[in-house]
């Protein structure tokens, strides 16, 4: 599931990503799977490590895609992600339509290149319940574990259920 969630966003922005940006999107949309169901949709383990969300299996998936349906370009000191050479299309990616309206939310809310979305959307993220729960509680060198399920505690909590 984890290269459909790259290629479904790396398509949806029409390669106008950011490494940066698509790293928040996958977390964000595991996040919001285990708030409404308690299930991830990748097998992703997130980390909170040397003050910023860090996971390594993205690196390994974005460069299996490399060059062919993804690639990778670094400019003025950030790494973009593009539509490969050999990229599908939107509609060659099996993904639910109802999972799709979440995924195209997460986009339509935080897409764009300018500083201040990257800003808006990395205080956002840094905001959720799974990170809130290890900042500064830790050195920067520990890589801690977030705890995703603590963003549907507290919806439960919002609740009252």
């Amino acid at each position: 599931m984890l290269k459909q969630l790259i290629k479904y966003f790396v398509y949806q922005t029409k390669g106008h990503i950011t490494k940066t940006q698509l790293i928040n999107f996958l977390y964000l949309a595991d996040l919001y799977a285990v708030k409404w169901t308690e299930q991830q949709l990748t097998e992703l383990n997130w980390y909170y490590y040397h003050h910023r969300l860090w996971q390594e299996d993205i690196d390994t998936a974005l460069s299996q895609m490399d060059g062919k349906e993804i690639g990778q370009e670094f400019e003025n000191n950030t790494t973009f992600i593009r539509l490969g050479v050999a990229a599908d299309t939107k509609e060659d990616i099996e993904i639910p339509v109802g999972l799709q309206f979440m995924l195209d939310n997460i986009r339509r809310e935080w897409a764009g290149t300018g500083l201040a979305k990257l800003q808006q959307l990395g205080e956002y993220v840094y905001n959720t319940a799974p990170m809130l729960e290890v900042k500064g509680n830790y050195q920067p060198e520990a890589k801690v574990k977030l705890n995703l399920i603590v963003e549907r505690d507290k919806l439960v909590s919002e609740l009252e259920l």
